[in-house]
């Protein structure tokens, strides 16, 4: 789980340095947010699946790790969380923008 927190916080990191770096324009910053999100998608779904595993697992009796399936579920929850924080995040960024006066 701080694994996870700390990836997700070197992807911060990561967007943060790369736009000082680069001084994107509006478009190429939202480029990057997008590919950003979808990177952040498919990290939710592959958290998905190994909870959905691990639970399987658990519950057939293949595996008797409490700790990880724990684990993996709480990750997976705080991606989702944090998912959809980032898209609450860029839904308001468009809203504010379709209000702009041209």
């Amino acid at each position: 789980m701080i694994a996870a927190i700390q990836g997700i916080q070197l992807n911060q990191q990561l967007m943060n340095k790369i736009q000082d770096e680069k001084k994107l324009t509006g478009n190429e910053s939202f480029t990057y947010a997008l590919d950003a999100a979808k990177e952040l998608i498919q990290a939710n779904k592959t958290a998905e699946a190994e909870t959905k595993n691990l639970t399987n697992d658990f519950i057939t009796g293949a595996n008797d790790d409490i700790a990880s399936l724990l684990i993996a579920q709480e990750k997976s929850g705080i991606l989702l969380q944090y998912t959809l924080q980032v898209r609450n995040g860029l839904l308001s960024a468009y809203k504010e923008i379709m209000n702009l006066s041209v």
